[in-house]
């Protein structure tokens, strides 16, 4: 059975539920068994929101179990395949799932915390942020999302498909590009301006 576990990690408002609720409707598109849970308490404060989203796959020539056997919706320590990280610090908050192989999407664009806003904690530089996860794994993908969506689009919109389509290009995710924009078309406004942002996410790997 191949395995992918997705964690995605955010600040309150940014759409981190959103972006794993379409990873999970977009594997039961395709038929593939897919679980998840989601941490949503920092959402109206602008504190950390996380969404685990975990697939499992039949290897090829292996039948599908009929009565699949349960498993957790949480990703445990050490064992995230693929992290999307929509600020840099939420990034190094995921550092305890990460392992060397783990591949780490990252948002360039900082939010300043509330703590920092007020004087009460500074926040590191970013490069040291991604020199801590270069520790873990080589396998790190900084991306300027934001500045993507609105040079393109004139706002913030599309980040979130955008960094679908970057996740697509990068992470091996078992999901086909098909079932994720068939479930962007269905749950996001604005399809035309979706495809595009998806398919700049995908150029952006290569950059």
């Amino acid at each position: 059975m191949r395995r992918c576990d997705v964690l995605i990690a955010g600040i309150g408002g940014q759409g981190t539920i959103t972006l794993g609720t379409l990873l999970k409707l977009a594997a039961l598109r395709a038929g593939i068994e897919v679980t998840g849970a989601e941490r949503r308490g920092g959402a109206q404060r602008e504190g950390p929101v996380t969404s685990n989203v975990r697939y499992r796959v039949p290897e090829t020539g292996q039948e599908r179990a009929a009565d699949p056997a349960p498993f957790s919706g949480l990703i445990p320590q050490g064992g995230a395949h693929l992290v999307i990280a929509l600020e840099p610090l939420e990034a190094v908050r995921c550092l305890p799932w990460m392992n060397p192989n783990t591949v780490v999407v990252a948002e360039t664009a900082v939010r300043v915390p509330t703590a920092v806003r007020l004087g009460a904690a500074a926040y590191p530089p970013v490069d040291r942020l991604w020199a801590m996860i270069r520790q873990v794994t080589p396998h790190l993908h900084p991306v300027g999302l934001e500045s993507l969506s609105k040079e393109r689009f004139g706002g913030l919109r599309q980040v979130n498909v955008i960094a679908l389509g970057l996740a697509a290009a990068v992470g091996d995710l078992p999901v086909d590009d098909d079932a994720l924009l068939e479930t962007v078309r269905e749950r996001l406004p604005g399809f035309d301006a979706n495809r595009d942002a998806f398919a700049l996410g995908r150029a952006a790997a290569t950059r």
